[in-house]
């Protein structure tokens, strides 16, 4: 009788043991799982914000064709699409067996390494490039000035019949002056026929004009000028308004 009890607590604790083994091994599952459940979540998250930053980069290359920056695009591209990879990687990784993820994680340390060196690459070339554009932006609009008194010469020298030397002396100054700031990515603003557009134009006056549309610009009192696509100043400009605007205009200010 001794001896069936004996067996029977054996068999009892020998189930106990496997219940507790298995008890062990389903928390450390949950356990595992859990943890790799936090990471999906957090991978999803980044996802999310590739998404939300290719959505706003696809709106501003299909909204603001004229005032897009290819460089800067191109830059945000590649970085987006460093970034995509980098977690693609991470997901392969996480359905790796632990043998592979050890053999693994030496490559992905030097892939993330070289790809985060691959992205300060890219922003300290555009800081680079801004900081010339900026420099050089600086400098053209110290130039425009002198422009503007050289060509306000040649009108008024081409008045005086006695000018003719000093009229083609400075007409070749303008023009190679002209030529060297277009190599530069000079370029003198649209204006004069052209619809308002208060981007590039600034008006100084209004005119009653009932030959041209309404809002043209009739006349330029001042050029203005682009560098690499950029407003570095607006002209200044006339445009013609219909008569029954300008009674508006006076009521309004009455």
């Amino acid at each position: 009788m001794g001896k069936d009890n004996k067996n029977g607590n054996d068999r009892t604790n020998a189930f106990r043991e496997r219940l507790q083994q298995l008890q062990s091994g389903v928390k450390g599952c949950i356990e595992s799982v859990e943890s790799e459940l936090d990471k999906l979540i957090g991978i999803r998250g980044e996802l999310r914000g590739i998404t939300n930053e290719l959505e706003r980069t696809t709106t501003s290359l299909n909204g603001k064709e004229e005032d897009v920056e290819p460089d800067e695009i191109v830059d945000a591209i590649e970085i987006l699409e460093d970034e995509f990879a980098a977690k693609k990687r991470e997901l392969t990784f996480l359905y790796q067996d632990e043998g592979s993820k050890k053999a693994d994680e030496k490559t992905a340390e030097l892939q993330y390494l070289q790809a985060e060196f691959e992205n300060y690459k890219r922003r300290a070339e555009k800081d680079k490039r801004d900081f010339a554009d900026y420099i050089l932006k600086g400098f053209v609009s110290e130039l425009l000035p002198i422009k503007d008194y050289l060509e306000l010469t040649i009108v008024h020298a081409s008045e005086n019949n006695e000018s003719e030397g000093l009229v083609k002396g400075v007409e070749m100054t303008v023009k190679q002056f002209k030529e060297l700031m277009e190599r530069e990515g000079l370029e003198e603003i649209k204006a004069e026929g052209e619809k308002f557009d208060p981007f590039r134009h600034e008006v100084v006056s209004r005119e009653v004009n009932e030959t041209h549309p309404e809002n043209t610009v009739i006349a330029v009192t001042r050029k203005g000028y682009v560098l690499h696509d950029k407003v570095i100043r607006p002209a200044m400009v006339k445009i013609a308004i219909r008569e029954n605007s300008e009674k508006a205009d006076s009521k309004v200010l009455e």
